[in-house]
């Protein structure tokens, strides 16, 4: 996705046999337009620093600025847009099943 990056962070087996559990540190550039799409698994994240807008299927669109966490259930469609005029960071883990795509289009 274009104004987006992704930074692994750590990745190990578990928490049970066939599932991994991924933390990256996520930023995304002033204007970007992260697309839906979908994990299979959770995602959990925090701001570290800045804004971004995070609309998941079946919730009120969020707000969220530094210091918010969010939880995204598995297999649910989410997108996001950036707002204000510097680069969000986010760290999130993943537990996700081992094999699949990180992330697939919704």
């Amino acid at each position: 996705t274009p104004g987006l990056t992704r930074k692994l962070l750590s990745q190990s087996e578990g928490p049970t046999p066939g599932w991994l559990t991924i933390t990256m540190q996520v930023e995304v550039e002033p204007g970007a337009l992260i697309g839906r799409h979908t994990h299979p698994g959770i995602e959990a994240g925090y701001v570290v620093d800045g804004e971004l807008e995070l609309p998941i299927e079946g919730q009120p669109n969020r707000a969220l600025k530094t210091g918010d966490a969010f939880q995204v259930p598995a297999g649910t469609p989410h997108g996001g847009a950036k707002n204000g005029a510097k680069k969000a960071v986010i760290v999130s883990t993943y537990v996700v099943e081992k094999g699949k795509p990180l992330a697939s289009p919704a």
